[in-house]
């Protein structure tokens, strides 16, 4: 079979998202696929050094920003991030796209290809140029349609909420204009949730593949996890310090929990809240009972993640989730807001989840289920044990989910 993988980024240096296309052009050259890759020169370097075999290398394509585009973005600087990145940045996006368009039907031609995939971005509302390319476009699988929770509404100020509503409005319109989406013969999205914000009037087969994976080859299973009944837990959080992620309601509960249980909470990451989230921390009291690491290297936070114990999600407004999968291959249970995401990955085999009805609630449901794993190790063992198997189902491993979609393939050339 004869692929073309059509990506903005394709890369482990940017975005999560960005990562996804190498993961399925591996994936397919593995498992003997004739795969070429078209993306953005940014990636060049990057590539070059990860495809030293220049018959790999030599199967992946670029293509340059315009004018239009280096000036948009230079525009862009001086723009809120919300406008900066939901319309600056979609219209360099589909900019990009329209030059992969003609790229890719030269492609296609020339190569004889059979089939144009389109894994990035996983949004459902971002217009795809790629279309009438000679064959059949294959495009996600997508994940979107996410909105917080009622009770935490709150947080989307009224500027974020009309920029919001502004963007989605452009959307359909490009949808009309660009009509990628309209026209793939397959469409693949993570949930019903996905399906029901694609754009209007789309024609092609709907399959349910969920975007996000781990690589059961780096993330294998700890087989030295012996928990104690007097030890102390540690509670671990890997995520950006956003609003959308929870760190606020999870560095509450964990104060609350912490008087019922000889815990520590270990924090990995950064962002807009990390200084607050410290000034939080010595307000409640608790300076001794919580680290901060800050960023780490993914090697690094693996091996800080498998000394833990529980593994916390209180995400808010999250799609999908790598870094929970991850987590749970490892083999750590999971306490996750029952919300989008997080909610549709956890399951009652591998971890807790914690509803989002109010905003108390959910800070006094995530204190006890911490205080509930904390000072059961017993119950720790064996939701770690369904942690580990829950990622073996439903296309959660990149090995699964890249043979499901290569059997979509087929179904569909």
């Amino acid at each position: 079979m004869k692929v073309l993988l059509v990506a903005d980024n394709a890369s482990k240096n940017f975005s999560g998202e960005s990562a996804l296309p190498l993961y399925y052009f591996d994936l397919f050259i593995a498992r003997g696929l004739e795969v070429m890759m078209l993306c953005h020169s940014r990636c060049r370097d990057e590539l070059r050094q990860r495809y030293t075999n220049d018959d790999i290398y030599s199967n992946i394509f670029f293509i340059e920003d315009t004018k239009l585009q280096k000036t948009l973005f230079y525009i862009g600087k001086y723009l809120p991030f919300i406008i900066r990145d939901r319309i600056i940045g979609q219209i360099i996006y589909i900019l990009t796209q329209l030059s992969q368009k003609s790229i890719s039907r030269s492609l296609v031609k020339r190569f004889s290809l059979q089939i144009v995939f389109q894994p990035v971005p996983i949004s459902p509302v971002t217009p795809s140029a790629i279309y009438d390319c000679g064959v059949p476009v294959v495009i996600g699988p997508m994940c979107g349609g996410m909105e917080f929770p009622p009770a935490f509404s709150y947080l989307e100020s009224k500027f974020e909420k009309i920029s919001s509503k502004l963007a989605r409005i452009l959307a359909g319109y490009l949808n009309l204009i660009i009509p990628g989406k309209k026209k793939a013969q397959v469409l693949l999205v993570s949930n019903e949730r996905t399906a029901s914000v694609l754009p209007k009037g789309y024609l092609g087969k709907l399959y349910y593949v969920i975007e996000s994976g781990v690589d059961l080859k780096l993330f294998k299973p700890r087989t030295e996890y012996a928990p104690t009944a007097n030890q102390v837990v540690r509670v671990v959080y890997m995520a950006r310090f956003v609003d959308q992620k929870g760190i606020p309601y999870l560095v509450e509960a964990f104060s609350r929990a912490s008087s019922e249980a000889n815990i520590v909470l270990e924090l990995i990451g950064n962002g807009e809240l990390f200084e607050e989230t410290q000034a939080q921390v010595k307000r409640l009291g608790i300076v001794d009972k919580v680290n901060f690491h800050g960023w780490m290297q993914i090697d690094k936070a693996d091996d800080l993640i498998r000394k833990c114990d529980i593994y916390m999600v209180p995400a808010i407004r999250d799609c999908g989730g790598c870094a929970q999968l991850e987590a749970m291959a490892i083999g750590l249970p999971v306490i996750a807001a029952n919300w989008a995401g997080p909610g549709q990955y956890t399951d009652e085999s591998s971890g807790i989840l914690v509803d989002v009805d109010t905003v108390e609630g959910f800070i006094d449901g995530l204190a006890h289920a911490i205080v509930k794993l904390a000072n059961s190790p017993e119950l720790r063992v064996q939701l770690g044990l369904g942690a580990k198997q829950r990622v073996r189902s439903d296309y959660l491993d990149w090995d699964s989910k890249v043979d499901r979609v290569i059997e979509i393939f087929k179904e569909n050339i």
